[in-house]
């Protein structure tokens, strides 16, 4: 067993870390803005009269005067006066119709410009990333329900980048209700050839550990490649009181044709897993939470709880060499560790808003290289993750 080398790789956030952010307000009951006065919104009460009160005394209506004729009165010239219309009655006008009602006012924008931001270093692989998301959001209700909070269709540009690999896409997103929220996003994949990347094997037996990833970087292995992926996710995630649970699973699919050779497999750092080239991986990020409100104009949020994470990949016959047991050495992985968070503020009205820190370590108890094999057990795999959002544009209608 060795003490892993310092190496830069890319970030193996999970990638349901950004859900933490959204979620102590996506699924939180929807409260009146703060300057607003208590009460505001309460009907004025309608005047009852009374049945015991006392009739006025009604008094006799006068008679109506004879009009005089208009035709048969002269004036001193004996020219006969004409009759005018009387002028009309503006009050008797139509009124204006009524503006239709405006939505409730802490429900979101209809149309919406939105952005989330989030960079994460990483230990135990050594590794930093930065992800971004762009796009349009379609408000989907105009009702102010907790089950329909931050329910939406959207469509996000979204790069990731690191110093080894970039990946460059666009997600499509359809969240029906807060307690769900379903994703596909497709992205071209780039490596550089830097650090100790690509690295790619013939057979899913073969040794990536840390210490052969440095032996094969230090020979000059490493080269430039590029491919394609497509990933498509699942978040289920609900709230009682300031108890959360929520679970991302997602399907990942590579297709990669032009690796060294005859190789069949690759080294996926940020899911630290030896990957098909042309197959699927499944993950999943379970978290249970405790989400404590803090009282203040801020509206600041610490989280407490725990996190799961497990990454299996999925490997066809034909990937095997020959003489190969036909089985799985690599999958599933599983970590556990706590899940700890602070959002800092949470303002809707500002451009940068929700400033959140996360830490999660997590222990590797299911895996070939980091439970004692290449890496000690009691050495985490430790995520540090800055994330932040804002609305850019907003339209009510």
């Amino acid at each position: 067993m060795t003490t892993p080398t310092c190496r830069l790789s890319i970030s193996a956030v999970s990638l349901g870390l950004t859900a933490l952010l959204s979620l102590s307000s996506s699924l939180a009951h929807a409260a009146p803005p703060a300057d607003e006065p208590p009460g505001a919104d309460a009907p004025e009460p309608e005047a009852v009269e009374s049945e015991l009160a006392p009739e006025p005394d009604l008094a006799p209506e006068p008679e109506p005067e004879p009009e005089p004729d208009p035709i048969d009165e002269t004036d001193t010239n004996n020219e006969i006066k004409t009759p005018v219309d009387p002028a009309p009655n503006e009050g008797a006008a139509a009124p204006d119709p009524e503006p239709p009602a405006a939505p409730p006012s802490n429900i979101g924008s209809k149309h919406s410009i939105t952005y989330t931001s989030l960079l994460a270093p990483r230990i135990n692989p050594l590794g930093l990333e930065e992800r971004l998301w762009i796009g349009y959001e379609y408000r989907l209700y105009d009702k102010d329900k907790t089950i329909l909070n931050g329910s939406n269709l959207a469509i996000y540009f979204r790069p990731i980048v690191n110093p080894a690999i970039t990946l460059i896409g666009a997600t499509v997103q359809v969240q029906p209700a807060a307690v769900l929220r379903l994703r596909a996003t497709y992205s071209y994949v780039q490596w550089f050839g830097t650090f100790q990347f690509m690295q790619t094997y013939k057979s899913p037996h073969d040794d990536y550990s840390e210490t052969r990833l440095d032996a094969q970087a230090d020979a000059g292995e490493n080269y430039v490649t590029g491919g394609h992926q497509v990933e498509l996710e699942a978040l289920v995630q609900a709230r009682y009181k300031g108890l959360v649970f929520r679970s991302g699973t997602f399907g990942i699919y590579n297709h990669y044709s032009n690796l060294r050779g005859d190789d069949d497999l690759f080294y996926a750092v940020r899911y630290d897993i030896l990957a098909p080239a042309q197959g699927w991986l499944l993950t999943n990020d379970t978290d249970l939470l405790w989400l404590q409100d803090i009282k203040g104009p801020r509206h600041a949020t610490a989280m407490f709880g725990a996190r799961a994470s497990t990454v299996m990949p999925f490997y066809k016959d034909e990937v095997y060499e020959e003489g190969d047991v036909i089985e799985n050495p690599n999958g599933p992985q599983f970590k556990l560790g706590p899940a700890l968070g602070y959002v800092f503020y949470d303002r809707p009205e500002r451009r940068f808003n929700k400033p959140t820190l996360l830490m999660m370590p997590q222990w590797n108890l299911k895996h070939r290289w980091r439970t004692g094999r290449d890496v000690s057990t009691a050495f985490p795999t430790i995520v540090i993750a800055f994330v932040f959002s804002g609305q850019l544009w907003g339209s009510k209608r």
